[in-house]
């Protein structure tokens, strides 16, 4: 069970792949588990919490079970997971290839091959041979781990350790793995995936590896998740508006929309900077998907520099919203700083963000009314007689029952937007595949 990002995710199928390989099936339920993984994240307090949550629930279904923890939360804090006592085992991030000789000193694997060899997460100069994304309909390809950048507030370098690239031939091997067990879109994923081939020696940039990528990907769609404002270069924004195999969708990070605060939090951008990328890809793109990343109740966060904020969302081409709660890391800068916000006023700022993403989002869909957009099928929506595609500017739509089949790329003419629902039908394949 993962939690967290898609380079998490990415990680859980690397561990289910392996748990796969030594023979072990998917229980139907926790409560028939004889083995159970919490993958967790800790880039937030509420994180945290959540991990814990589902530690004390999961023992609570399976008693008997080997309960192993790993992550960033276990990596950061593996005492204090360790004293829990519903956990049998934890294991870091930088432990995570070292999975079968954890099962093999709890006596519970089933063929006992070789054990892998202890890599850990410091060296990415291999990627996982098996990879299980059980009923998913994408897959998730790492490509990059670690971050380099020394925002005030971020824990992730520390659990995730500096920025290191995959080197291409291995992007393009796991790859070529992934198209072959019919993934129709593929999500490029990492802590900082702009920062791709900076260490690698001879040097090369992320746009140089999408076209490598592209060479070989056939009728697949790629993905890229989250671009840092400064990586999003003009290679970048050039094969997002040519390219029809890759998604017209970006998350750029914002975290704060007032330069004061984006100092304080250390981030290497002021806001005009970031208007300027925003205006770059609404410009070259007009369709695209645009998200942001935003931060509230950073400690100093005044009530005037957070109306900055939400005036510039307001303004911008933005039709996303991942809004979190600022909350101490312990070991950041940010952490010691005073001036912090009282927990009621970053409440009520985040309902008001979270309403304007919302707002955003709707009129985003709206605006594609009639119109027929390239789309991939996701499966059957959960507890809802429709299935799901997301459409390469990442509108999820609802389809009619028994249209398509997971996984399969699909044409769609896009009706109705209401709430958070929008409503399609199909119309053929996508010229790309």
């Amino acid at each position: 069970m993962t939690l967290g990002c898609k380079l998490n995710q990415f990680d859980g199928a690397a561990i289910e792949g392996e748990l796969v390989r030594r023979g072990y099936r998917q229980a139907a339920a926790p409560t028939a588990a004889q083995v159970i993984v919490i993958n967790t994240c800790t880039v937030t307090h509420k994180a945290d919490a959540d991990a814990r949550k589902l530690i004390r629930s999961m023992r609570r279904a399976s008693p008997d079970c080997s309960l192993l923890v790993t992550g960033c939360y276990a990596e950061r804090e593996g005492q204090a997971l360790e004293a829990m006592q519903e956990v049998t085992r934890v294991f870091g991030n930088r432990d995570k290839a070292r999975l079968g000789w954890i099962l093999d000193e709890l006596g519970i694997d089933l063929r006992k091959p070789a054990a892998p060899i202890d890599r850990g997460c410091d060296n990415v100069g291999e990627l996982p041979q098996a990879l299980h994304f059980g009923e998913r309909s994408r897959a998730f390809l790492k490509i990059q781990e670690g971050c380099r950048l020394a925002c005030s507030y971020c824990i992730i370098p520390e659990v995730r350790g500096p920025s290191r690239s995959v080197p291409p031939a291995l992007v393009e091997q796991a790859l070529a793995r992934l198209v072959a067990a019919g993934y129709r879109e593929i999500v490029l994923t990492g802590v900082n995936t702009g920062d791709y081939g900076r260490d690698l020696d001879p040097q090369l940039d992320l746009a140089t590896l999408l076209r490598r990528l592209f060479d070989q990907c056939g009728p697949t769609r790629l993905r890229l998740n989250s671009l840092e404002p400064r990586t999003v270069t003009d290679d970048i924004v050039e094969l997002l508006a040519t390219e029809p195999r890759l998604a017209s969708h970006l998350q750029v990070p914002l975290q704060s929309g007032s330069s004061q605060l984006l100092r304080s939090m250390r981030r290497n951008y002021r806001r005009e900077t970031y208007a300027e990328v925003l205006s770059r890809l609404r410009g070259a793109i007009p369709d695209i998907g645009l998200g942001a990343d935003v931060i509230v109740g950073f400690p100093g966060e005044t009530d005037a520099l957070f109306e900055e904020t939400f005036d510039f969302i307001e303004d911008a081409p933005l039709n996303y919203l991942h809004v979190f709660s600022w909350s101490a890391r312990p070991g950041t800068p940010a952490a010691d700083y005073p001036e912090r916000v009282d927990p009621r006023v970053q409440r009520e700022r985040s309902r008001r963000l979270r309403n304007l993403g919302d707002d955003l989002s709707l009129r985003f869909r709206q605006r594609f009314e009639g119109r027929r957009l390239d789309a991939v099928a996701l499966g059957n929506r959960r507890d809802a007689p429709y299935q799901r595609a997301l459409t390469g500017n990442f509108i999820d739509v609802d389809l009619p029952p028994d249209s398509v089949t997971p996984g399969q790329p699909v044409t769609v003419r896009v009706g109705a937007s209401t709430g958070e629902r929008t409503l399609a039908v199909t119309e053929g394949s996508p010229s790309w595949a």
